[in-house]
């Protein structure tokens, strides 16, 4: 499936029945709320196997029950900080942006914004916010001037982890630049042009907007609750006016640790570092009326510890990591119009039979290389002694399919079945097979034999599968002159090691922002892999933009084909086109250069006790589901 937007020259949402099917992707694959995630501790719930609990002659009853979860570390509440799934996962319950994905669906709907027109020229947005949306505690009303607050310290703040999905590389806001290229705090042509009222002007057309501004770093805080951005623009989108934030009313640390304000349905409780997690009901949610009393994490990042928490019923929901999980108990009962397969997995180690939801997402998980860390003759060794449908049906158990390309199957150019054609007549290293003797002969051709060994570390996040995964090709390569050490991380640490250069072979997964190829390859644009720059690598952590001697030829076809989707923005057949061949382009650079391994992608499942009742999520995935319409019965423990 491709990126057209489909959309007509002039688009008006509004909140009763406006929803922004941009991409029509609703039930095709879809991700989570982050960027890199941890499948092994990932846990959600879903409603009975007929519906999605908003069906029916009367309203769902809500009781005061806390939803009872587990979660992996969390590292952060500021949204424009986080670049996990497991913060992201509290963050999308206590902020609310623009646009929400409902239930972790792909089909972008208003959440804050009530209506949204669009320009006859792609570019300049005008949106109206809903009225007497009210923050947590006694922080006032959501207002057009928070909007521009928020945005301009998506862009300006020093804690911002995103600032190109906001300027250059995504969203692309127009602003001005200083003699370094680096963005002047201020001049985002954004403003407020009444109480629930604003605009804003893009450099150039961004065909999914609005389902970029469904991400939690545009979640909408007060202004001037912080004092970590000096000005905001102040007039008109032609106007260079700005206007002094101060100290702002709490510190960075207070706001993202301890007191985070937001509009979501719950408000922050608190947050014990690796310990837990809580978040309690908004009685005046905007949204509704919230079904539960609120949500409490356990933070459990090792995945069996995680297994028998909830074997325990510690959990409403079920942690089943692939360890543990055994194919032969899935009792699929049916398919939803969504593609959701629906039924019971077990029996389970405490004799209890689970509710069961299959999901594919849009998600890819691989193995990373720092190419300064990692010669190309090593990298293309490990690809060759890779065998993806191995990997996925002995190691991770069916429970995904064979990855080739960074870009997932259904948001690929021409959808699922080009992914298959173009891996099977163009991957370079086998496909579903293992070349020992390719392998071999690539590091001999790089001067490297049985006394001569080359040494390497894969890291993995804490996972026994992943590293079940490290010793299928440990083993492998030690014919192949490579010695693969293996170790694991806590994934904090990891992605911190990532940021900072310290890595040579990884394993990271990126979920969906927006369900766009652009999204995925865009992390892999060689300049912003550079791990020198100031608060480390924006996109993965590959160090693919060269050394003293330039970037390689691969690597130039990669930022250029990147520059031809940048300069072909607009929603139109013709920029359709020549963006589908660049994303395909991007693929066969990082083929060439093998600086990321595509492993698998992984089909999203739930399991959970009879207690708990809640929507389906979507192809976005389950991180990306607010919690709000869960209602949890009495627990059988």
């Amino acid at each position: 499936m491709t990126d057209n937007n489909s959309v007509d020259r002039r688009r008006f949402l509004q909140a009763t029945g406006g929803a922004a099917t941009a991409a029509a992707l609703a039930g095709c694959l879809g991700g989570g709320d982050s960027t890199e995630t941890e499948p092994e501790t990932t846990t959600g719930g879903d409603g009975d196997d007929g519906g999605d609990g908003e069906d029916g002659d009367s309203e769902p009853q809500g009781n005061d029950r806390t939803l009872q979860l587990i979660n992996s570390t969390i590292t952060t509440m500021d949204p424009i900080k986080a670049t996990d799934t497991a913060s992201g996962i509290i963050i999308q319950q206590v902020f609310d942006a623009l646009m929400n994905y409902p239930n972790g669906e792909v089909a972008v709907q208003n959440l804050l914004a009530e209506e949204v027109s669009v320009s006859d020229d792609f570019t300049t947005y005008t949106f109206t916010l809903k009225e007497g949306v009210e923050y947590h505690g006694d922080n006032g009303e959501v207002t057009a001037e928070d909007v521009v607050y928020s945005f301009e310290r998506l862009a300006a703040s020093s804690n911002s982890r995103r600032t190109y999905f906001i300027l250059a590389y995504a969203l692309n806001i127009a602003h001005e630049t200083d003699d370094e290229g680096a963005y002047v705090p201020g001049s985002l042509q954004m403003a407020a042009t009444g109480d629930y009222e604003f605009k804003m002007r893009l450099a150039k057309p961004f065909a999914p907007a609005l389902e970029m501004l469904a991400y939690t770093s545009f979640s909408v805080i007060p202004k001037g609750i912080l004092g970590d951005i000096d000005v905001v623009p102040s007039g008109g989108l032609d106007s260079d006016e700005t206007e002094s934030i101060g100290s702002g009313m709490m510190e960075h640390k207070e706001f993202a640790t301890n007191n985070p304000i937001g509009a979501g349905p719950y408000e922050f409780d608190h947050w014990e570092t690796s310990q837990e997690a809580e978040v309690v009901r908004n009685d005046n949610y905007h949204g509704g009326e919230v079904l539960n009393g609120g949500v409490y994490w356990k933070v459990i990042p090792k995945a069996e510890t995680a297994y028998q928490y909830s074997q325990n019923k510690n959990s409403d929901l079920i942690s089943m990591p692939t360890s543990k999980y055994d194919p032969g108990k899935v009792q699929v009962e049916g398919t939803d119009d969504l593609g959701r397969r629906y039924g019971q997995y077990g029996p389970m180690d405490n004799g209890t039979t689970a509710n069961y939801l299959e999901v594919a997402t849009i998600n890819s998980f691989y193995i990373g290389f720092n190419c300064e860390n990692v010669e190309k003759p090593v990298r293309q060794a490990i690809a060759y002694v890779s065998n993806q449908q191995e990997g996925v049906e002995q190691v991770f158990k069916g429970r995904g399919k064979a990855a080739y390309h960074l870009t997932p199957p259904n948001i690929y150019p021409g959808g699922a079945p080009e992914y298959t054609s173009h891996a099977k007549e163009s991957y370079p290293y086998g496909y579903n097979k293992t070349q020992l003797n390719k392998a071999k002969n690539v590091m001999e051709e790089a001067g490297y034999g049985p006394d001569n060994k080359y040494e390497v570390t894969f890291t993995t996040y804490q996972s026994p599968t992943w590293q079940g995964l490290g010793k299928l090709l440990r083993d492998k390569l030690s014919t192949a002159h490579v010695n693969m050490q293996l170790e694991e991380a806590p994934f904090s640490t990891l992605l911190q090691r990532g940021r900072n250069g310290n890595l040579e072979a990884y394993s990271l997964g990126w979920v969906m922002d927006w369900p766009r190829p652009n999204n995925f390859l865009g992390q892999a644009v060689p300049e912003l892999t550079n791990t020198d720059q100031d608060g480390g690598a924006q996109g993965f952590y590959l160090d693919w933009d060269g050394d003293d001697d330039g970037m390689t030829d691969a690597a130039m076809q990669a930022q250029s084909a990147w520059e031809t989707i940048q300069n072909n923005p607009e929603p139109t057949d013709s920029a359709q086109s020549a963006r589908d061949e660049a994303y395909v382009q991007m693929e066969e650079a990082m083929w060439e250069d093998m600086v990321l391994l595509p492993m698998y992608h992984r089909t999203d499942e739930r399991m959970w006790y009879d207690w708990v009742d809640a929507p389906r999520f979507g192809g976005a995935g389950g991180s990306r589901q607010k919690r709000w319409k869960f209602i949890i019965g009495e627990r059988d423990k």
